[in-house]
């Protein structure tokens, strides 16, 4: 009877404790476009910090706010691809061409992105001296990276 009882409170001590950290799980989820402005905040302040030239820092600072603006239509172009691919897919009677078609589309798509990103990643290179940027590349914070995740994850 004692081992009956002992075990009916462990298991209520155990769903209790469950029931707490479910209950506190969800407050403090940030939202990965809010990740994505703390990064990029983050940046703007290491940029700030490193380069002494008001010129060439608001020059940098524009090329990181390009950057953003790219990154926010990217996600946009993301989801309308993912919401075209499920319609393609929802019809069965959906010609290969049209995928082909699609495809074909994000394929170019792809390459314009990385071509901006690497041409302003040069600008951005041009305009910092070795110090500076190296500076700037150790502002590469866990928020960068989430930023990294969550493009992956869409």
């Amino acid at each position: 009877m004692f081992g009956l009882i002992c075990r009916w409170k462990s298991a209520m001590l155990f769903a209790a404790v469950a029931c707490v950290f479910a209950g506190c799980g969800g407050k403090d989820a940030v939202a990965p476009i809010e990740v994505e402005k703390q990064a990029f905040e983050d940046l703007r302040t290491e940029i700030r910090g490193a380069i002494d030239d008001p010129a060439r820092e608001t020059e940098a600072i524009a090329l990181l706010d390009g950057l953003a603006d790219d990154l926010h239509s990217l996600r946009d172009r993301i989801s309308e691809r993912k919401q075209r691919t499920r319609q393609l897919n929802a019809n069965y009677n959906t010609p290969r061409a049209d995928f082909e078609a699609l495809f074909d589309q994000v394929d170019r798509e792809i390459q314009s992105n990385q071509q901006r990103v690497t041409e302003k990643h040069r600008a951005l290179l041009a305009i910092t001296t070795p110090e500076e940027w190296s500076a700037i590349s150790k502002a590469r914070t866990r928020a960068m990276n989430a930023v990294i995740k969550s493009l992956q994850a869409i």
